[in-house]
């Protein structure tokens, strides 16, 4: 797992230039002229981040909204850090949209901080991801400090123990035999064979 990127995207002279021409507030991120220069800072972040959510450590996709640019200090708050390389990770749409705009840092900075101790979430430049949270069975996340606490309540990362149980649910009773198979955990001894019968007549 990719506890953290190690190489920033590092911006040509030619979208530096693009982004001083067309850049002055955290509204013009969504123009065309910008669209190469995201594509490039994507391919490189799948990369550095082993194609993984910064904040989830599950699998980015590869369709339409299936992966986000996250900026770590919230643009809107801080336009001036939308296009700062060290503010830019990804993430998967769900936790980009539950992080939101949600204070990330200790105190107000008119620089960008330079290490991590400035943020109350895992920073994905600056930290090392497990030594702040553990997962289990991918879908367990437990906070092993205070930072992955935060970051964990941030993006709302104990979604996925639901995400998980509903897509169990829906397997089960997708597939006859699979719902059998669940009965029979639950039953006592002597409700077995009869279930065994049932799944017998299924096989046939």
């Amino acid at each position: 797992m990719s506890n953290k990127i190690n190489v920033p995207y590092k911006f040509t002279s030619k979208e530096q230039k693009t982004i001083n021409d067309n850049f002055s507030t955290h509204l013009d991120w969504g123009k065309d002229v910008f669209k190469t220069i995201k594509e490039n800072i994507i391919n490189h972040l799948r990369n550095e981040q082993e194609n993984k959510c910064c904040y989830c450590k599950r699998e980015l996709g590869f369709d339409i909204k299936e992966v986000d640019i996250e900026h770590i200090i919230p643009k809107s708050e801080y336009s001036k850090f939308t296009f700062h390389n060290l503010n830019l990770a990804l993430s998967c749409p769900q936790c980009n949209t539950k992080k939101s705009t949600k204070p990330v840092l200790e105190k107000e900075y008119t620089q960008y901080p330079r290490n991590g101790n400035a943020f109350i979430i895992i920073h994905a430049h600056y930290d090392d991801y497990s030594t702040h949270i553990m997962t289990l069975d991918d879908c367990i996340y437990v906070a092993r400090t205070i930072k992955g606490g935060q970051t964990i309540n941030h993006c709302e990362l104990f979604r996925f123990l639901e995400v998980m149980e509903k897509a169990k649910k829906f397997q089960t009773k997708k597939s006859p035999l699979a719902e059998l198979t669940e009965q029979i955990r639950n039953s006592s001894e002597n409700e077995v064979n009869d279930l065994l019968d049932a799944i017998k007549q299924k096989i046939k």
